[in-house]
């Protein structure tokens, strides 16, 4: 007789709770008979445990594993582990001998998954380690005055991040730096302390980020301040979003090197654009450009190559996700932020809360209301942020002023909005997640998100940043449809309780996955099926380390023994062994 069910703790001993109960049969073969663990498969419609069992097991049985799955990985490495070999790890995790054969085996092969990964990672690594980068060294003509003419301190986490960015700008290789950090830990400013190490050496700087509001928002900042140190910076946006005249006119200054920095979306990598001497490509939320379109921009002259994203993630993922490159983590925020208080209320208390926005607003504040739906949905409840502004200017916030933005407005629609809500002619944002990335108003000091349930932690995370820019205190207030489920509560009031992105990253990790941090950078590469990140964050580190003395020892995979490996990584990861020089 075979069992399964859930098992739980009762009265100091263990109780299984509503059993299946399957009796096997004598015409069961021998090899299943003599099991006492039995696998439980995921099943579809017309498939059964027993049958799908079965014929895993005469598979098993009857196939030359051996031959199928040649070894992979060194014997060394399997010895100092206590693992099996491949084949035999893929026989034990369908038919494991006892609870600790079955361990072994999801280990190995959990390492074998993480390797890999981080095998490709290491060969792009040692690649571009080998290939020549221009030399900036220089900093005493832009560097340090405007260092100097900052009104704050570089946090010690800033000035070591900058550090770990220098060495690498004037090692004579390469540069491809991943800077990671919380919303609001000063990444920009570190970003644009490279770019002017760039310049200083003769070369250009490109600084591309998603959205052209982003783009805007950069260039307004910034280029009047390094215009004052002599710095010439221009903004090229897509063609639908600037005049065709400036768009022709920044294009003709990049060839011409009359552009020391320039702002941009990915305009920058479209064809057409020529940069005289690039040096230093900055690309900001860089899990919104993909692998390819950075690969665009390093076409683009060979520059060194900055790589930044407000989405704090634990080391053992970043090392996971963004294996490719080195890694610099801002994990301090400047001294002196604001309150911010996070709640978490009832549609029912909308009164109230617009009650409290409007007195905010007409003292002179911002407010950012969030909706998860550009437009209602035939299978959802949602209010749609179109159809929320209509309502809200024609009742509870009459006359306050409110501007509307999502991502189906054109550009100069979207960038006439944002006016609107910087100077305060309409002082009330009613938005999609379009202002999730690196929207700057100091005065914003209230944001409402509705069906908070409808967004994961990191992404909440990254809308509440829009606020507490300033110096007053600020306020997110969550307005959560009735009915919300237990894990949909338990994730909203640990976003109440935490304003660590680390620590929400964490928790994302342990409620949904890695698969949603993940996001775009997971186009393209089989998703880890047996292997955490973060549960397993040993096994990623002994990975890397084992997948970095390989890249230095033969980072062509050409050894006799390493065949398997070569054929295995080219099978997996095919056009991408292109961009690690393999194959």
């Amino acid at each position: 007789v075979a069992v399964n069910g859930e098992l739980a703790v009762y009265r100091s001993g263990l109780q299984m709770q509503s059993p299946e109960l399957e009796i096997l049969g004598e015409d069961e073969s021998p090899r299943l008979l003599a099991r006492t663990l039995l696998p439980l498969y995921p099943l579809t419609r017309g498939v059964g445990q027993r049958w799908l069992r079965r014929l895993t097991d005469r598979v098993l049985a009857e196939a030359d594993l051996p031959s199928l799955l040649p070894e992979v990985l060194p014997a060394e490495w399997l010895a100092a582990e206590d693992w099996p070999r491949r084949a035999e790890a893929l026989q034990s995790i369908h038919f494991p001998e006892d609870q600790a054969d079955l361990a072994r085996a999801r280990e190995r092969l959990k390492f074998e998954e993480l390797f890999l990964l981080q095998l490709l990672g290491a060969l792009r690594r040692h690649r571009r380690r080998a290939e020549h980068g221009p030399v900036l060294d220089q900093d005493t003509r832009y560097l340090k005055p405007l260092l100097a003419r900052l009104p704050f301190q570089l946090t010690h986490a800033q000035s070591r991040a900058l550090g770990e960015i220098r060495a690498d700008l004037s090692s004579g290789g390469r540069m491809n730096r991943l800077l990671q950090g919380d919303v609001g830990c000063g990444k920009t400013v570190v970003a644009l302390a490279a770019s002017l190490l760039a310049v200083e050496g003769g070369h250009q700087a490109a600084f591309m980020v998603p959205l052209e509001a982003l783009a805007r928002q950069h260039f307004a900042s910034w280029a009047g301040r390094l215009a004052a140190l002599g710095l010439r910076c221009g903004l090229l946006l897509g063609s639908g979003a600037q005049p065709a005249a400036e768009r022709r006119a920044t294009i003709a200054a990049l060839a011409a090197g009359e552009i020391d920095l320039v702002f941009g979306t990915h305009a920058l990598i479209q064809e057409g654009v020529v940069f005289a001497r690039l040096g230093l490509a900055v690309v900001d939320e860089q899990h919104r450009f993909g692998v390819m379109q950075r690969a665009g921009l390093r076409e683009r002259g060979a520059p060194h190559v900055l790589v930044m994203t407000a989405t704090p993630i634990p080391r053992s993922l970043a090392m996971t996700v963004y294996g490719d490159l080195e890694l610099s983590v801002i994990d301090e925020l400047p001294p002196g932020r604001p309150p911010l208080v996070t709640t978490l209320r009832d549609e029912a208390r909308l009164p109230q809360i617009y009650a409290f926005l409007r007195e905010r607003v007409e003292a002179g504040e911002r407010a950012f209301l969030i909706y998860p739906l550009v437009e209602e949905g035939d299978q959802s409840e949602l209010k749609a942020a179109t159809e929320a502004f209509e309502e809200l200017e024609a009742g509870p916030l009459a006359g306050l002023g409110c501007a509307l933005i999502h991502g189906r407005l054109s550009p100069a629609r979207k960038a006439e909005a944002l006016d609107a809500f910087r100077s305060g002619e309409r002082p009330v944002l009613v938005a999609t997640t379009v202002v999730e990335v690196g929207i700057d108003v100091p005065e914003a000091t209230l944001m409402l998100i509705h069906n908070p349930e409808r967004f994961g932690l990191s992404q909440l995370h990254q809308l509440r940043g829009r606020i507490g820019r300033g110096t007053a205190k600020s306020y997110c207030v969550l307005v959560a449809s009735g009915g919300l489920g237990p894990q949909a509560r338990e994730r909203l009031e640990i976003f109440v309780k935490h304003r660590d992105g680390f620590k929400l990253a964490e928790e994302d990790l342990r409620l949904r996955g890695p698969g949603e941090l993940f996001g775009q950078r997971q186009h393209g590469r089989p998703e880890l099926s047996l292997a955490h990140p973060l549960r397993d964050a040993r096994l990623v580190a002994l990975a890397r380390e084992r997948a970095v003395d390989l890249a230095q020892r033969d980072p062509e995979l050409a050894a006799a023994d390493l065949k398997p490996l070569r054929a295995l990584l080219q099978r997996v990861y095919k056009e991408r062994l292109t961009l690690a020089g393999v194959g």
